[in-house]
C-alpha cells in the first residue's frame, strides 16, 4: 500500500508540474508582440534623432573649420574647376591647416551608406565620393559673404520613389557661413531642387 501510495503522489506531482499550456504560451507571445510594437517605433525614433544630433555636429565642425580658412585665405576652400565635386573642395580645407583636426568620421552623416576615409601611414586621409556625405560650394566665394550663405549640407533627401534611402527624410541639415546649422525643410527648398543654390555634391556639376 506504501508503494502505491508513492506512486499516486508522484503522478500528482507530474502533473501539477506540467509547462505551459498552448493557450498561456500564446498569450505571452501576443504580449511580447504587443511590446515589440509599441517600443519599436520609439526606439527607431531615438536612433533618427541621435543621427540627426551627429549630423549636426559633424557640419558644425566643419563649418568652422571652413571659416578659419576663409580668414586665412579671404574665402571658403573651393577645388580648382567649373562646379568641382564636394569631396575635391573638402580635401582642400582636409589639406589646410584650419582643416588638420578634423577626422574622417567627421564626413560622414551617420544616416548615410558612405564610410569613412581610412588614415595613411601619417595618420592623414583623402575624400572621394564614397567618403563623404556632404555638399559644399561649388564656386568660389568670399569671406565676406553674407552670414545666411549656405556653405554644406547633406548631399541627398531620403526618396524613395527614387531609391534613395539615406540621409535624413523631408529635410536637409545645413551650415551656413556664421557656422550656425540649421534643418532645411524639403518644402522650403527651391521646386525641382536636389541642393541649396551654389552647392553640388559629389559628382560635380550643377
Amino acid at each position: 500500500m506504501r508503494y502505491k501510495a508513492s506512486h499516486e503522489k508522484t503522478s500528482r506531482g507530474t502533473v501539477n508540474s506540467d509547462g505551459f499550456t498552448l493557450v498561456e504560451l500564446l498569450v505571452v507571445i501576443a504580449i511580447i508582440g504587443t511590446l515589440a510594437a509599441l517600443f519599436s517605433g520609439n526606439i527607431l525614433t531615438a536612433l533618427k534623432k541621435g543621427d540627426e544630433v551627429s549630423c549636426t555636429n559633424n557640419l558644425k565642425n566643419i563649418g568652422q573649420a571652413a571659416i578659419a580658412y576663409s580668414l586665412d585665405k579671404r574665402f571658403f576652400p573651393v577645388a580648382k574647376g567649373k562646379f568641382p565635386p564636394a569631396y575635391e573642395s573638402l580635401n582642400v580645407l582636409v589639406r589646410s591647416s584650419a582643416g588638420s583636426g578634423l577626422k574622417p568620421d567627421v564626413f560622414i552623416c551617420p544616416s548615410s551608406i558612405d564610410e569613412k576615409a581610412e588614415l595613411d601611414d601619417d595618420y592623414g586621409f583623402v575624400l572621394d565620393e564614397m567618403s563623404n556625405s556632404y555638399a559644399w560650394l561649388g564656386k568660389k566665394t568670399k569671406a565676406a559673404t553674407n552670414s545666411g550663405t549656405i556653405l554644406g549640407c547633406d548631399d541627398s533627401i531620403v526618396d524613395k520613389e527614387n531609391d534613395i534611402e539615406e540621409n535624413h527624410d523631408g529635410f536637409l541639415i545645413v551650415v551656413y557661413a556664421d557656422s550656425s546649422v540649421k534643418k532645411l525643410e524639403i518644402n522650403d527648398m527651391e521646386e525641382g531642387a536636389d541642393l541649396p543654390k551654389n552647392l553640388v555634391g559629389q559628382e560635380g556639376g550643377n
